[in-house]
């Protein structure tokens, strides 16, 4: 019996479930973090 590789990026494999609106939202989100949030937060 073979076993799919285990994705350590999405376990849950939430992104074959999102539709592609989905998609554009958490990746507008994730550029926002990268952006704006992570520099303060190292800063801090």
């Amino acid at each position: 019996m073979a076993h799919a590789a285990f994705n350590w990026q999405d376990p849950f494999l939430l992104d074959q479930q999102l539709t592609e609106d989905e998609r554009m939202v958490r990746e507008a989100a994730q550029a926002y973090c990268q952006d704006k949030l992570l520099p303060r937060v190292l800063n801090a």
